[in-house]
C-alpha cells in the first residue's frame, strides 16, 4: 500500500511542471515559427541558413506535440476524450478546407501571394481551439476542474 500510495505522489509531482512547461513550449514554437517567418520574407540569407530557419519551427513543434502527448497521458478520461474529439473536429475540418482549397485552385488559379500553405497553419490551431469549446460543451464541464 505504501509504494501504492508513494506512486501516485510521484504522479502528482511529475504532472505540475508537465503542465507548467507546456505552455512555455508552445510559446517557443510560435515564436519560432514567427522569426523564422518574418527571417525569411525579409532577409535575403544563405541556402543553408534557410533551411536551418524552416526546420527550428518544425523542431520546436515536435516538442511542443511530445509534451502535449505525454500531458494527455496525465490526464483523466473525460480530459482525453475531450482531447480526443477536438482533435477529430480539428482533422475533419483541416481534410475539408485543404479539399476545398485543392479544387478552388484548380477552377480558379489562387493566387500564391494572397493565399498559401503559410495561412493554414494558424487555421488548423483554431480548428482545435473550436473543436475544444465544442467537446466541452458537450461534456458541460467549463467550470469543473477534471486534470
Amino acid at each position: 500500500m505504501y509504494i501504492w500510495l508513494k506512486q501516485i505522489r510521484a504522479m502528482e509531482k511529475s504532472k505540475k511542471p508537465l503542465s507548467d512547461r507546456l505552455p512555455l513550449y508552445a510559446l517557443i514554437w510560435v515564436l519560432s515559427y514567427v522569426g523564422s517567418l518574418g527571417a525569411l520574407k525579409m532577409l535575403s540569407l544563405p541556402e543553408e541558413f534557410e533551411v536551418i530557419l524552416t526546420i527550428v519551427p518544425a523542431l520546436a513543434f515536435a516538442l511542443f506535440l511530445y509534451t502535449f502527448y505525454r500531458y494527455v497521458h496525465l490526464m483523466d478520461e473525460v480530459q482525453i476524450k475531450i482531447r480526443m474529439e477536438a482533435a477529430v473536429v480539428a482533422f475533419s475540418l483541416a481534410l475539408v478546407t485543404v479539399m476545398t482549397l485543392g479544387l478552388v485552385d484548380i477552377a480558379f488559379k489562387l493566387n500564391g501571394e494572397d493565399w498559401n500553405f503559410r495561412f493554414l497553419a494558424p487555421m488548423f490551431m483554431a480548428y482545435y481551439l473550436i473543436g475544444l469549446v465544442i467537446s466541452k460543451r458537450k461534456y458541460n464541464i467549463d467550470h469543473e476542474e477534471h486534470d
